[in-house]
């Protein structure tokens, strides 16, 4: 089905537990906290209505269904290219990225279990004979078919790192009971962003040392399961989308999700108990999340760039060398992601099921290059904007007839109408120098892994092993083949099934 924003507004009072700051929420869909965000994942789902978007934002299935794009499979690299359409627009229709978690991101992250769901299965401890392959694979037809937001839940509590055991001391998610019909669970899942606004929560974990096999649980709970709470941070949301034309439209709102004996019925559990596959697989869950990253960092980049050159162009400073440099700079940084992205896609491959996956290391770099320029980008638009960015006119003052015959001149330049800034003003505002903007930077920084984890995690594909692929060379010049190692090698210790998500296969063998 082609889910509409108002079945979706619908589904969200069906008394799910949701506090945001202080206050308990009656009705996500109506409470002036939570309204704004959720009237734009259904604007996420009216977009799929859109006449004029049809062929982007669906697709016609072999038994004659139309689904929305986020349930496309690519198998080859043309079809890649076209889920990347669909994944631009949606993240331009929608702010830029000032959306970061639609449903179709969360999603996204269900594609490896369905690529591949017999590992999941096989490397599972205490399922007391359960095959979850048969529950992964209903779970994401009902997902699929009923057009669902499954939103991601797999970051643990902070604990103290100085020591292993802290970890299993902690007060994060756990089984604290296995039945014959499935698990009940306690604890916490630290951070969670858009569960308020999302159908299911899909529960993982991040392997860290002294990790216990009962805190090792990858499945699905609905957000309205009886023992689920959830507790949000103060919404950063404003009151006029005239004033705040972004940050009035919503705080996806990140959240600690509170587990009391949570019953998970065997259908919705996709692994269990084994810290050695939670420290290799996770990652290559994210990787389809990570690939809408630098999708979405490539647009917000473009954005910038617009902004830098409108406002430059506004205040009359754009032909100045100086500045002209400067903005190349901004053009050089968009340019840089683009490259990345196409780079991914051209040096794809297939995965087991088939899917066609863009080259890993390229968007993983592509997102280290982002985390590690952003924030001087960022400083220059802003430096190139001036006090236009932050000094201006609100809306009341100018519509106030004697203030605005002084307020206007102080809003005119070459080109362009004195308004026409203001406008420009308020986006670089909002996104760059306010609590709301401050928040998705602190999201992009941290999103799925922040910067140093990203280079870590990296390092562990198999193409990094030094008797990986890109060792090949430098085998060749030394004269060393792989049978001259007789001692067993990182990448021989890359699970098969590991290896397979990460690179064209065969692409390193012996």
């Amino acid at each position: 089905m082609l889910r509409t924003g108002k079945e979706y507004l619908e589904s969200l009072n069906d008394g799910r537990v949701v506090w945001v700051g202080d206050e308990l929420i009656d009705n996500v869909a109506a409470h002036p906290k939570t309204r704004d965000y959720a009237n734009r994942i259904a604007e996420f789902y009216d977009l799929h209505h859109r006449p004029d978007l049809e062929d982007v934002m669906t697709f016609v299935e072999e038994d004659g269904e139309r689904r929305s794009m986020m349930w496309f499979r690519h198998v080859n690299k043309e079809d890649l290219k076209r889920k990347r359409l669909y994944l631009e627009t949606v993240i331009k229709e929608m702010g830029a990225g000032a959306a970061p978690r639609t449903p179709d991101v969360n999603n996204y992250v269900l594609a490896t279990y369905i690529d591949d769901p017999t590992p999941w299965s096989e490397q599972s401890r205490g399922t007391e004979g359960h095959d979850l392959t048969v529950g992964i694979k209903e779970f994401y037809e009902l997902v699929r078919d009923g057009d669902l937001n499954a939103t991601p839940a797999f970051v643990d509590p902070q604990t103290d790192r100085s020591r292993e055991a802290a970890q299993a001391e902690s007060p994060a998610l756990r089984v604290v009971e296995t039945r014959e019909d499935g698990i009940v669970v306690r604890g916490v899942k630290a951070i969670g962003t858009g569960t308020p606004f999302a159908d299911y929560i899909h529960i993982g974990v991040f392997f860290r040392p002294g990790i216990t096999s009962e805190q090792i649980i990858f499945g699905a709970v609905p957000v309205n399961a009886p023992g689920v709470t959830l507790v949000c941070r103060e919404s950063t949301v404003k009151d006029s989308e005239i004033e705040h034309p972004l940050a009035a439209r919503g705080d996806e709102l990140d959240t600690v999700i509170l587990f009391d004996d949570v019953f998970i019925p065997w259908n919705r559990v996709f692994h269990l108990g084994n810290p050695q596959h939670a420290a290799m697989y996770p990652q290559r869950v994210f990787d389809w999340l990570h690939y809408q990253a630098i999708v979405r960092q490539m647009v917000r980049a473009e954005l910038m760039v617009g902004l830098a050159l409108m406002i430059t162009e506004h205040i009359g400073t754009y032909q100045l060398p100086p500045v002209q440099t400067r903005l190349a700079q901004l053009v050089g940084f968009y340019q840089t992601m683009k490259a990345h992205v196409i780079a991914s896609e051209e040096e794809g491959f297939n995965t087991p099921g088939g899917l066609y996956k863009p080259n890993v290391l390229l968007f993983d770099f592509g997102r280290a290059h982002y985390l590690e320029n952003i924030a001087r980008m960022i400083n220059e638009l802003v430096d190139l904007a001036g006090r236009s960015s932050l000094i201006f006119p609100s809306e009341g003052q100018w519509q106030n007839p004697d203030l605005r015959k002084w307020l206007e001149p102080l809003q005119t330049g070459p080109i362009g109408r004195p308004y026409d800034r203001i406008k420009i003003s308020r986006v670089i505002r909002d996104l760059f120098l306010s609590d709301w903007g401050d928040r998705i930077s602190v999201f992009e920084n941290f999103n799925g892994t922040p910067l140093l984890t990203v280079r870590m995690l990296t390092m562990h594909r198999a193409e990094m092993a030094p008797s990986g692929p890109l060792g090949e060379l430098a085998r060749k010049v030394c004269g060393i083949t792989l049978d001259d190692i007789e001692v067993t090698t990182e990448y021989d210790e890359q699970a098969e099934y590991a290896r397979r998500q990460d690179a064209r296969a065969g692409a390193a063998t012996r």
